[in-house]
């Protein structure tokens, strides 16, 4: 888990959170970068939590360059994101894919092999549309340092999207960049034990470790929407928090961007 300035993030595969080698930090940046394994096939999750900042928050995701919308924390919780959302109704989730195309350091941009949470301090200022459906690009799209690349597996149901989300604006005249930024750079673990990243006994301890049986998403909400149901008799479930109201904010611990 990487923390800095009363944030911590971490990616989550095969129910784990993945170990991190040679964590730097850049105090001036308030940036913080780490490489992790990869394993291709395997899908993952960004988490991340605000221990307390008492300030409102949004952030972005960004996956070997591509970015997705994270979520919104009120100063204080827990948030993740597993997957882009495809329709109104479904998301496609994180994978590592294995890339097999023939790549050139030309072909390369400065974000390939990297998720990149980037974390803003914001206050809310009303409210405005739900994003639209972002194109998603093909896992072979993009070049790569190392065979490994972010890809999007199968559609699969998720939430309802709210039809409307927060209109934001920088929290002070310090807020209008990233309050704090966490970098993973992700490799296949014989590429980070050929450079000295992970050694053997970090291996042999990763193995090692028992796998836990995954558990559903839980999302902390203080007032949340009930579930409805479409004429055709489909169960619909409700996002994570209610859409923003100008007449009456509701009370709530998240909000998610998408």
């Amino acid at each position: 888990m990487l923390t800095h300035r009363e944030f911590s993030a971490w990616i989550v595969s095969n129910n784990q959170p993945l170990p991190e080698y040679l964590v730097a930090v850049d105090e001036k940046a308030g940036r913080v970068s780490c490489w992790i394994p990869s394993e291709a096939g395997k899908q993952f999750s960004v988490h991340w939590r605000d221990h307390g900042s008492n300030v409102h928050t949004c952030s972005f995701i960004s996956l070997d360059g591509f970015v997705v919308p994270g979520r919104f924390l009120y100063g204080t919780g827990n948030a993740s994101r597993e997957g882009v959302r495809s329709g109104p109704t479904s998301e496609r989730p994180f994978i590592f894919a294995e890339y097999h195309g023939a790549s050139s350091s030309r072909e390369c941009n400065r974000n390939t092999g990297t998720i990149m949470l980037k974390i803003k301090r914001v206050s809310l200022d009303g409210h405005k549309r739900a994003n639209p459906f972002q194109t998603i690009p093909d896992a072979g799209s993009r070049a790569t340092v190392s065979g490994h690349c972010v890809g999007y597996g199968d559609e699969r149901p998720t939430y309802e999207q709210c039809p409307s989300t927060w209109q934001i604006k920088p929290y002070d005249k310090a807020s209008k960049g990233s309050y704090v930024t966490f970098v993973f750079r992700y490799r296949p673990q014989d590429f980070l034990l050929s450079q000295g990243i992970m050694s053997e006994d970090d291996r042999t301890a990763e193995s090692a470790v028992p796998q836990r049986k995954a558990r559903p998403s839980q999302r902390r909400v203080t007032s949340a929407p009930v579930a409805t149901t479409h004429a055709t008799g489909t169960l619909i479930t409700p996002s994570p928090t209610p859409s923003p109201n100008t007449k009456k904010m509701q009370s709530v611990v998240r909000f998610s961007f998408a």
